[in-house]
C-alpha cells in the first residue's frame, strides 16, 4: 500500500535521479583521438652542373662549331734574314703575308679544325752560288688537319695544337714547278670567346722534308742552296675572327 511517507521518499529519489542524469546528457560525448599526420617532405632542388663543353662559349654554351679567318704572316717568306740572324716581326708581316680559315669543333678540352692557308710570297731564300745571287721564291698553300687541346676552361683559354697536311709550294723562280709534299705542324695560341664572337691568336712551325729531287734542282745546286734532304720550317704568326653557331 502506497502510503504518504512511501511517496514522500518516491519523489525525493525521482528528483536526485534528475537531478544527477541531466548533466551527463547534456555534454556531448568525446570525439575519438586523431591521428597526427606528418607534414609532407620538401625535395631538394637538383643542383645544376655546368658541362665542360658549356664552359667553352661564354652566354652560347651550346655553338661549338665555329668558322674563322685570320690574317698574318710566315717567317720563311724571308728565310735570307732568318739565316744571317736579322729576322724581325716587321719582316714577317712584310715579306710572307699569308691569310686563310679555319672550320672547327671545340669543346673543353678538345677541339678539331681544319684549315686552309695561302702566301703568295711564303717562302724566299737569296744565297750566294760563284759570286752569283740565286734567289729561289714560292707560293705557299697549306692544307691540314689539326687537334687541339685547351689548357683551361673558360672565356679565355689558352692552347696547344699539332696536325698533318698537304703542303704545296709552286717555285715561281724554277719555271713554276709545283711542289707537292705530306707536312706537320705543332705550335700553341690563345683563344677568347665573346659570345658567339671569338679572338685568336697563333704561333704554328709547318714543317716539310724537301729534297733536290722534289724541287727538280741539280743536286750539287742543291747542295750549295742548303736544299738536299732538308726539312723545311715555315713559323706562322696569325690574329683572326671567329663566329660560332
Amino acid at each position: 500500500m502506497l502510503t504518504t511517507r512511501n511517496l514522500r521518499v518516491l519523489v525525493v529519489f525521482s528528483c536526485a535521479m534528475t537531478l544527477g542524469l541531466l548533466p551527463a546528457l547534456a555534454q556531448e560525448p568525446p570525439l575519438p583521438p586523431q591521428e597526427e599526420v606528418a607534414p609532407a617532405p620538401v625535395p631538394e632542388p637538383e643542383p645544376v652542373v655546368v658541362q665542360p663543353a658549356q664552359a667553352l662559349s661564354v652566354g652560347n654554351p651550346s655553338h661549338n662549331t665555329e668558322v674563322s679567318f685570320f690574317l698574318g704572316g710566315l717567317a720563311g717568306g724571308d728565310l735570307t734574314t732568318i739565316i744571317s740572324g736579322d729576322f724581325s716581326l716587321a719582316g714577317t708581316f712584310q715579306n710572307g703575308r699569308a691569310y686563310g680559315g679555319r672550320v672547327g669543333y671545340y669543346t673543353f678540352p678538345l677541339g678539331v679544325e681544319g684549315s686552309f692557308t695561302h702566301s703568295n710570297s711564303g717562302l724566299a731564300v737569296t744565297v750566294d752560288v760563284s759570286e752569283i745571287k740565286v734567289k729561289l721564291a714560292a707560293r705557299v698553300v697549306y692544307m691540314e688537319a689539326n687537334a687541339i687541346l685547351f689548357l683551361i676552361p673558360g672565356p679565355v683559354q689558352p692552347f696547344v695544337t699539332g696536325g698533318v697536311g698537304l703542303h704545296s709550294y709552286k717555285l715561281t723562280d724554277l719555271g713554276g714547278r709545283d711542289v707537292n709534299k705530306w707536312g706537320w705542324n705543332y705550335g700553341g695560341g690563345l683563344k677568347i670567346n665573346i659570345s658567339r664572337v671569338s679572338l685568336r691568336a697563333d704561333v704554328r712551325d709547318h714543317m716539310t722534308d724537301v729534297d733536290a729531287a722534289a724541287l727538280g734542282i741539280d743536286q750539287e745546286l742543291a747542295d750549295l742552296l742548303g736544299l738536299s734532304a732538308q726539312r723545311l720550317h715555315n713559323v706562322e704568326l696569325s690574329f683572326g675572327v671567329g663566329f660560332s653557331f
